[in-house]
């Protein structure tokens, strides 16, 4: 006997019931947590719906439009309706994303901090986006006059603020675009599946992976040069092995001189870079590319490092303010870097 979709909502339905109705016999609180998280994956195979945890750890489903899914199996997840008719971003990495995918019509908002592609500046200045001045804690009154049925946020939002707009009854979804490559394609194929643009998603990592591939092929036999990447000044900071600039040093064919430091940006001393003699030196941070436009605003802060080979050869180089978010441009990010680090390539 076969049985329709109804049968088989009844029969999870009355599982979870009885589940429920016998948890103090049989099941702590977690234990049946993680029965309705078995239930709620059952969903993928009834109404094509998919379950994911963001990287706030909330259960999101997504859904269909026009796909009716009972409220027992729903209860405590996050409800994300594909494809998505007024998206808000709180991410510019997840904004270059959308409009590269091809659902920039749909954008209604985003960050101060957006600025490509240049329609989305255009449409800032033109006041046809909400434009959000704070990533951390959500202006909710701006929120509230987009009105968008999908809500991306960063890592750095804080958890209060995530709750702040669920408890409004938006959808929200935490994006990380993680420190390695594997973490952003993942990050953009994610994007894709939430905005109903799969196949351009898949498009864009194939790209990505293809552009970076033969940045690598190109330098994969050349010398390694050492290079220290100055984040701030004062306390003086650089990247460590976990982190997505590592990660961009590496595939740009250099040896980031902090790798083995086991935390993303960690504190050094100058004395550190001094004995770790960079030959390369990349700015990247706007305010610090002000305060040090060339070897003579570095020396006025160290003047020790007039032994550091980067400093004696005039290698000092202020990166695009791009080049750090990772994303759709991330190709050319290391690319930039390459060039940086073997002028005598052509790519």
């Amino acid at each position: 006997m076969q049985v329709g979709k109804t049968g088989l909502v009844a029969l999870l339905g009355l599982i979870l019931i009885i589940g429920s109705m016998t948890v103090y016999n049989f099941y702590t609180i977690s234990q049946l947590n993680e029965k309705i998280d078995e239930l709620t994956a059952n969903l993928n195979v009834i109404f094509g719906v998919e379950v994911f945890k963001d990287v706030y750890g909330s259960t999101i489903l997504i859904i269909p439009q026009g796909i009716e899914v009972p409220d027992i199996l729903t209860f405590g997840r996050t409800i994300v309706r594909v494809p998505p008719q007024r998206i808000a971003s709180f991410s510019p990495g997840v904004t270059e994303t959308l409009f590269a995918i091809g659902k920039g019509n749909q954008v209604v908002a985003v960050t101060k901090y957006c600025d490509w592609p240049q329609e989305v500046v255009d449409k800032k200045q033109a006041g046809e986006l909400v434009v959000f001045e704070n990533t951390v804690d959500p202006e909710v009154e701006k929120v509230v006059a987009a009105n968008p049925d999908l809500i991306f946020v960063g890592t750095w939002m804080r958890p209060e603020g995530v709750a702040k707009l669920e408890e409004l009854g938006f959808p929200v979804v935490g994006i990380d675009y993680g420190e390695s490559l594997d973490d952003i394609y993942s990050a953009i194929t994610l994007i894709g599946k939430l905005t109903g643009a799969e196949d351009s998603a898949e498009n864009l990592v194939s790209e990505l992976e293809q552009n970076i591939t033969r940045v690598t092929n190109a330098v994969a036999n050349l010398p390694k040069p050492k290079v220290f990447w100055m984040t701030w000044h004062n306390p003086l900071m650089s990247a460590g092995g976990p982190s997505l600039l590592n990660t961009l040093i590496q595939a740009a064919g250099g040896v980031n001189i902090f790798e083995n430091v086991d935390i993303a940006w960690p504190f050094v001393s100058s004395e550190d870079v001094l004995a770790q003699n960079p030959e390369v030196i990349l700015l990247s941070d706007p305010d610090l590319k002000v305060m040090i436009s060339n070897i003579d605003d570095l020396l006025n802060l160290f003047p020790a490092w007039s032994e550091i080979t980067a400093v004696k050869e005039g290698k000092l180089f202020a990166l695009p303010n791009f080049v750090v978010q990772p994303g759709p441009r991330t190709a050319e990010a290391i690319e930039i870097i390459a060039e940086l680090l073997h002028p005598e390539i052509e790519l």
